[in-house]
């Protein structure tokens, strides 16, 4: 391999082949091109059937506990920032890089571009570009009790995102997630120095996991898989499915009742019950991990 041949490590190698095979992947399955031509082959025999990792996520009322305690680490936009993931099932970058104009409140919708829809970073930088895949493009309606607090965070700034940094920039994905994701669910008891103290809610849970448990609501609450698919970014293989790609309206309001009912739900949970219990043993695994 030429990129040995000239001094590369083994592991930066590893790096750029997985890079390659993730884009590859994608462009197979939005139909561009008819496979993956360095997807590695299954091993035979008992070590080719591998147990997909059991995903962490979380119920409504241990989202509303993780995001007071981000709240009184980071500030109420880190607080509102894992609310809107779990209640949109937006991925990190989509709401990193999301710009205020993309938000329609009077519509009560959230954009994400198909051009600079996400905010991408690296090493050397950040910039926004295309989402993850063209399925991710879309228009995600908002619940009632969203639309009011992201119209009164609005009002408390005027940066031209969304969920900035106390100085208006664009939070760094690891800063946000040593800093405030990962206190806020996995406590920090064991740290004397933190100033801010923290108890476990959901320990291992991810901000992906976030889009997990959104997952997990829209199939509790009946939501038609057309339905998911469009609200997550998923692409649908089934071609008979994609014919039939609309959500009717009725569809679409069922479904945000039933988030506006969890939001209710969990808020009254905990002020019914304020001090947080102990940590649920509860994972996803299989299909519904997806």
């Amino acid at each position: 391999m030429r990129e040995r041949r000239v001094g590369y490590a083994n592991t930066t190698i590893a790096s750029i082949v997985k890079l390659l095979s993730m884009i590859l992947t994608d462009a197979a399955d939005e139909g561009l091109i008819p496979s993956n031509p360095v997807h590695r082959r299954r091993r035979r025999g008992r070590r080719s059937r591998r147990i997909p990792p059991e995903k962490v996520w979380a119920t409504p009322t241990e989202v509303l506990r993780i995001a007071d305690q981000a709240t009184a680490l980071g500030g109420q936009t880190a607080g509102l920032l894992i609310i809107t993931a779990a209640w949109t099932g937006c991925r990190w970058g989509e709401l990193a890089g999301l710009h205020r104009d993309n938000i329609d409140l009077e519509r009560g919708t959230i954009t994400i571009d198909a051009r600079i829809g996400t905010l991408h970073e690296s090493g050397h930088g950040r910039w926004l570009g295309a989402p993850k895949t063209a399925s991710s493009a879309r228009i995600i309606t908002l619940p009632l009790f969203l639309v009011g607090l992201l119209r009164q965070h609005l009002q408390r700034h005027d940066n031209e995102f969304v969920f900035t940094t106390k100085s208006g920039k664009w939070w760094w994905r690891s800063t946000f997630i040593r800093r405030v994701l990962h206190p806020a669910i996995n406590g920090n008891e064991t740290e004397p120095q933190r100033r801010t103290r923290t108890v476990p809610i959901r320990p291992g849970l991810t901000f992906h996991g976030l889009r997990h448990s959104h997952k997990t609501w829209l199939i509790a609450g009946g939501a038609p898989e057309i339905a998911q698919a469009r609200r997550l970014g998923h692409h649908l293989t089934n071609r008979v499915t994609e014919a039939y790609s609309h959500v009717a309206t009725e569809v679409e309001l069922r479904l945000l009742n039933d988030l506006q009912h969890r939001w209710h739900t969990a808020a009254l949970n905990i002020r019914a019950h304020p001090v947080p219990p102990e940590p649920a043993n509860r994972r996803l695994s299989g299909a519904l991990a997806a």
